[in-house]
């Protein structure tokens, strides 16, 4: 029970950030036509969790693995508006990535979820993820990644993972 208490909670909050700045779902969607995408969204995650991040997953499979999730939400047209984008699926998969890790139930994720608070402690000018689409998205998302693998070179920590943990900090 408590596996699955915790499962269920990483989950929501994984997806409460991932859609809490962007409108994904259509104005005439049903509401068990949502809770349908939901669980398959939850259970491609799950999936690709336990196919693939139980080892170390290398950055362009990683890249790959976001851009899949963009083009499996895409299926879901009676529900969603455009599926999800690069930026909101990057920030969904990243975010379910670092709970799990920081749970120690998987290796270091590749990257981190990139958000305007990352950027902005990264020093960066802030691109909105929610906006990040295409290729262009993957490339803007390439270069906050690239942006922290360089300042990582100035510290003592040992990954862009781990940076980032030491970055954020929750407004409260």
């Amino acid at each position: 029970m408590k596996t699955k208490y915790i499962d269920n909670e990483i989950w929501l909050l994984s997806r409460l950030g991932a859609f809490q700045r962007v409108k994904i779902y259509r104005s005439d969607a049903k509401a068990e036509d949502k809770r349908e995408f939901n669980e398959a969204l939850k259970n491609h995650l799950n999936q690709l969790l336990k196919s693939e991040y139980f080892q170390e997953v290398p950055e362009e499979r990683h890249v790959d693995n976001i851009q899949n999730l963009s083009e499996f939400t895409k299926q879901f047209d009676k529900v969603l508006i455009n599926g999800l984008n690069f930026g909101v699926s990057q920030k969904l998969l990243n975010l379910y990535l670092k709970y799990h890790w920081c749970l120690d139930r998987i290796p270091t994720p590749p990257h981190f979820p990139v958000d305007s608070i990352i950027q902005n402690k990264l020093g960066l000018k802030v691109i909105p993820w929610t906006k990040m689409d295409g290729e262009k998205g993957k490339e803007e998302y390439l270069k906050i990644i690239a942006s922290a693998k360089l300042q990582l070179k100035d510290s003592t920590l040992s990954n862009i993972a781990e940076l980032e943990l030491k970055l954020f900090e929750r407004n409260m």
